[in-house]
């Protein structure tokens, strides 16, 4: 089944960058719109779309579709091994602003550099970035395909560790909802939801912060043991279960955005900058390897 997946970091973004520019520009007849990007590579799965939009100004609020950026001239290029560079080129969809690529065939490949391009016609601006996607990782065991929500017997996954040059593996765990309605929230989430308030929507997928592989129990041959805790489950029913490992990119990104939005106990002036990857302007290109499991959460 193709899944939906909510861009939660994009929402972020447009957030961080309003308090950014309260900050940083005092008269705003100064401010100038960045083009923003943002796109999710998946090893082993075919190229992404991207999407091209551009800031507001502070207290405006951000659309993307009133912001969408067309007409720009969009490639990926893979970094060749021993051979020559392939680029693959996008072009723009029947969505505005969200270009996707001319060839469906390819799979992005684990542990190889890709780099994004991007130009405009009107526009002297560049915009660059490079990713290096995570190796793969598989599922090699778990406990159950349906669990009673509350029960001592929480889902189990054993994995295969995944490998990323430089450093230990960053994981980012997601339960993603198939049946996201009122009736089927688990209590903690349907006491915190706002019919008035809320898009329930944005309660479909629950992603963790980015776990190091530490975190976790290694078994002798090497596997990790991860259990799934209660409060990452938002609906009863039938779930997707997601396992990522993530880039440099989206690690560095979510980190830095979780310091700016409050996730830190530094003083204003300690905060540092987001750390976002684009050259030339602003957003996230980055990389997960992932494998997912359906899991059905069953009431008490």
């Amino acid at each position: 089944m193709k899944t939906y997946r909510k861009f939660i970091l994009f929402s972020i973004l447009a957030t961080v960058l309003g308090l950014t520019f309260s900050c940083d520009v005092e008269n705003t007849d100064q401010f100038e719109p960045e083009y923003v990007v943002e796109s999710y590579m998946y090893a082993l799965e075919p190229l992404p779309e991207i999407r091209l939009s551009q800031t507001v100004g502070f207290g405006k609020p951000y659309n993307f579709e009133d912001q969408a950026i067309s007409n720009a001239n969009v490639s990926v290029t893979l970094a060749g091994i021993n051979s020559p560079d392939v680029e693959f080129r996008y072009l723009e969809s029947a969505e505005r602003g969200v270009y996707v690529p001319e060839n469906n065939a390819h799979l992005v490949q684990p542990l190889r550099s890709y780099s994004l391009n991007i130009t405009f016609p009107d526009d002297d601006a560049i915009l660059r970035s490079t990713t290096l996607v995570p190796d793969t990782f598989q599922i090699l065991t778990s406990t159950a395909d349906s669990v009673v929500f509350g029960s001592s017997a929480q889902l189990e996954i054993d994995l295969s560790s995944s490998f990323y040059p430089g450093r230990q593996n960053i994981y980012v765990f997601s339960t993603e909802s198939f049946e996201p309605t009122i009736e089927n929230f688990t209590p903690f989430f349907g006491e915190f939801f706002d019919e008035e308030e809320d898009d329930i929507e944005d309660f479909r997928i629950n992603e963790s912060p980015p776990f190091n592989e530490e975190n976790y129990d290694r078994n002798p041959d090497g596997s990790l043991t991860i259990k799934l805790p209660w409060i990452a489950v938002t609906f009863f029913g039938q779930n997707q279960i997601s396992a990522n490992a993530v880039d440099d990119n989206i690690y560095n990104f979510i980190t830095s955005v979780t310091l700016q939005t409050g996730g830190s106990t530094l003083s204003p002036g300690e905060i540092p900058n987001i750390l976002d990857p684009i050259e030339g302007g602003v957003g996230i290109f980055g990389s997960y390897a992932r494998v997912t499991k359906m899991l059905y959460v069953k009431r008490q």
